[in-house]
C-alpha cells in the first residue's frame, strides 16, 4: 500500500511540474492599417421647393381670413394650371393676429417642382398678397447620392491601404471597422447639390 501511495505521490508530483514548467505561445498583435477615404458627387438640382406667404389684413377679422382662403385657393389653382400637382402643394392654417390696430391674416403655402422648367412660371403666381419668401433646390433621390459617395469614399480608402501595405511588401486583409466620419449635402446659387462622405476604414495586414 506504501509503495502504490509513493508512486501516485511521485505522478503528482511529476505533472505539477511539467504543467508548471508548460510555455504559452506568445500571441502576436494583429497588424493593422487605418485610412481615411473621401468623396464628393456633385448633381443637377432636379426639383425646387418654393415657399410663399399670403398675407390679408383689414378691420374685420372674419373678412380678412375670408380673403386669405379665397387668394389661397386663387393661388393653389394657378399653380394646378401650371402643371404642378395637387399633392405638391401644401396650404398651412391660416393664423389670425392684431399687432396694430387693424388684424392680420396669415398663411405660408410650400410648392414642390418636380419639373424645374416650371419653376420661373410657379414664382410668377406671386401677386400683391402673396409674397415670395424663399426658393430652395434639391434631389428628389438624395439617399443614392449619398450612397454613391459612400462607396467612391471607401474604394478610396481601400486603394490607400493597399498602397501603403504593398510599400511594405504586405497585403491588406478584411475592414475590421468603418467609420463614416463625415457626410453632408450642400446647395449652391445655380442648383448644383453637391453630397459629400468621409469615411475611416481600418484593414488587416497579411
Amino acid at each position: 500500500m506504501k509503495k502504490i501511495f509513493k508512486i501516485v505521490s511521485t505522478l503528482i508530483i511529476s505533472l505539477a511540474m511539467f504543467s508548471a514548467c508548460t510555455v504559452n505561445k506568445i500571441v502576436e498583435p494583429t497588424r493593422t492599417v487605418t485610412v481615411e477615404g473621401s468623396a464628393t458627387i456633385t448633381s443637377p438640382a432636379d426639383i425646387a421647393i418654393v415657399e410663399f406667404t399670403l398675407l390679408t389684413a383689414g378691420w374685420s377679422a372674419k373678412q380678412i381670413v375670408t380673403d386669405n382662403n379665397t387668394i389661397s385657393n386663387r393661388l393653389i389653382e394657378s399653380v394646378k394650371g401650371i402643371g404642378v400637382n395637387e399633392a405638391d402643394i401644401i396650404s398651412g392654417t391660416c393664423s389670425l393676429s392684431n399687432p396694430a390696430q387693424q388684424y392680420e391674416a396669415r398663411r405660408s403655402i410650400i410648392v414642390t417642382v418636380r419639373n424645374i422648367e416650371l419653376l420661373p412660371a410657379v414664382i410668377d403666381c406671386k401677386s400683391g398678397s402673396i409674397k415670395l419668401k424663399s426658393v430652395k433646390f434639391d434631389l428628389t433621390d438624395s439617399a443614392s447620392a449619398y450612397r454613391r459617395a459612400r462607396t467612391a469614399a471607401i474604394q478610396q480608402a481601400q486603394d490607400a491601404a493597399a498602397l501603403l501595405a504593398g510599400a511594405s511588401g504586405n497585403k491588406i486583409g478584411v475592414a475590421e471597422t468603418i467609420t463614416e466620419t463625415n457626410a453632408e449635402k450642400s446647395i449652391d446659387a445655380t442648383g448644383n447639390v453637391t453630397t459629400t462622405s468621409t469615411v475611416s476604414v481600418r484593414y488587416t495586414i497579411q
